[in-house]
């Protein structure tokens, strides 16, 4: 969308100065295009005076180490005309896209920042730092397409006097071999990661268990748990209210120790709940002692007297 807006602004820039029919153009002066390897050795070199030097477009077959450069110095095609700052174009470009329109594909867009104290701009690409969305349009169009590198200049200009008819100007076209396109399609590994991996700072491989049965698959039903949660609860006051049943129709009060240990049993049932609920074990474990160790001694007597009767 970023580029479709883009190209859109530069149409713009076109169809306004082929309104001024008598407008100039901008040109080129003193322009070099040289392609070198990363060692420094050269495999093309042209110069240009003017955009009317370049008659016929180098092919490129370009390689994982090739370095393209391209230097030009930004006038107008009038002679005697000034390049002031009103016309330094706001708009300077390089585009690669495909050349042959029947197959059209997307087109990439490098801006380019023009020194306003000499007019000039450097283009500089390495087959090697292409980006992404570069790499993925050219493996995935294969090696028959033939790219083309062009220079797009264009601005608004704020008066007729400074009008500048746009400039479209193709200096390099690119083939991509079919070697370099499998460098682009796969993803390529950093030399850190590489030593990385021969040091053996690599993720070790996840080690997963998975029971023969789940715990929640072996857990007894519902109602059954509610039934013998209600029977453990339940079951030890009905055990010592018929044990004490005979013993307290012959007693209309209940002595102290029979009180307390009413009082800790209640107690110890109410501190078993909490710890069900959440309670922790080292504030649960020496409440629980010591109301046993009450609900003993207080029992004592009570226990007594109802073994007797």
């Amino acid at each position: 969308m970023q580029v479709v807006k883009v190209i859109a602004r530069f149409i713009a820039v076109c169809v306004l100065c082929a309104l001024a029919a008598c407008a100039s153009s901008y040109d080129i002066r003193d322009a070099r295009l040289s392609v070198q390897t990363l060692d420094g050795s050269p495999r093309l070199t042209e110069k240009f005076a003017t955009k009317h030097d370049v008659t016929q477009v180098k092919l490129l077959h370009a390689e994982a180490d090739d370095v393209i450069r391209f230097s030009f110095s930004i006038a107008s095609d009038t002679p005697g005309e000034a390049m002031d700052l009103e016309r330094i174009p706001q708009q300077t470009w390089v585009v690669l896209s495909n050349v042959d329109p029947k197959q059209p594909t997307r087109s990439f867009i490098w801006p380019l920042r023009v020194r306003e104290s000499s007019a000039s701009a450097t283009f500089h690409l390495r087959m090697d730092k292409l980006p992404k969305e570069v790499r993925r349009m050219l493996a995935g169009n294969g090696e028959k397409p033939t790219y083309a590198l062009t220079l797009l200049l264009g601005a608004f200009a704020s008066s007729e006097q400074s009008q500048l008819d746009a400039l479209s100007l193709p200096f390099l076209h690119l083939r991509f071999s079919q070697g370099l396109l499998a460098r682009f399609s796969s993803p390529a590994t950093s030399s850190r990661a590489m030593a990385e991996a021969q040091d053996g700072f690599t993720p070790l491989p996840q080690h997963s268990h998975t029971f023969a049965t789940e715990p929640w698959q072996s857990m007894p039903p519902t109602i059954l748990s509610l039934a013998i949660a209600i029977g453990v609860f339940v079951g030890p006051w009905l055990l010592l209210q018929t044990l004490w049943k005979p013993y307290l129709r012959t007693k209309s009060s209940l002595t102290l120790p029979e009180t307390l240990l009413l009082i800790s049993v209640s107690a110890l049932e109410i501190l078993a709940l909490l710890y069900w609920a959440g309670a922790p074990v080292w504030i649960v474990g020496p409440t629980a002692f010591l109301l046993g160790s009450g609900a003993f001694l207080s029992g004592r007597e009570a226990v007594a007297k109802l073994y007797v009767l």
